[in-house]
């Protein structure tokens, strides 16, 4: 097994919506993904309609991401993205964010799983490959990740 490089996903997000403290499923925060682009050799695709990031809050110092994204590719395909991961809290990251400043990648532990639908025949390889990614802030509420496919 080995990790492919395939694309560079950048996202923006606005938010969050005050957060679900109290709430019997756990405490969450509502972002908005607000800008995201796929950028790689296979596939160049740009954000179609806001998506949405579900991210569970936990005492242990991770949050937890549950986002879901539409994508329109170059060529008109649309693509569809859901993942899930976990984001560290160091006190790098909580730094860089508050100062809208970037982190290096490994100021914090971020990462994600990530899951394609594509109809058209030229993208049906995002829905028969594994993806995995780490992620780094390039400024408060913008994050570029390096996305790999496991071989």
């Amino acid at each position: 097994m080995r990790l492919e490089s395939e694309f560079i996903y950048r996202v923006k997000t606005t938010g969050p919506l005050p957060d679900t403290k109290g709430s019997p499923r756990g405490e969450r925060q509502y972002w908005i993904v607000s800008e995201a682009e796929l950028e790689g050799s296979r596939i160049r695709a740009k954000l179609s309609a806001p998506g949405s990031d579900w991210m569970n809050v936990s005492n242990d110092g991770f949050w937890r991401p549950d986002v879901h994204m539409p994508f329109v590719t170059d060529d008109g395909e649309t693509i569809l993205l859901h993942y899930t991961g976990l984001v560290e809290q160091t006190a790098a990251f909580k730094r860089a964010a508050e100062a809208d400043r970037p982190t290096a990648w490994d100021d914090q532990y971020m990462r994600l799983m990530m899951n394609f639908d594509a109809g058209a025949a030229r993208y049906r390889w995002l829905n028969t490959s594994l993806f995995v990614a780490r992620g780094r802030l390039l400024g408060t509420g913008n994050i570029e990740y390096e996305c790999y496919r496991l071989t």
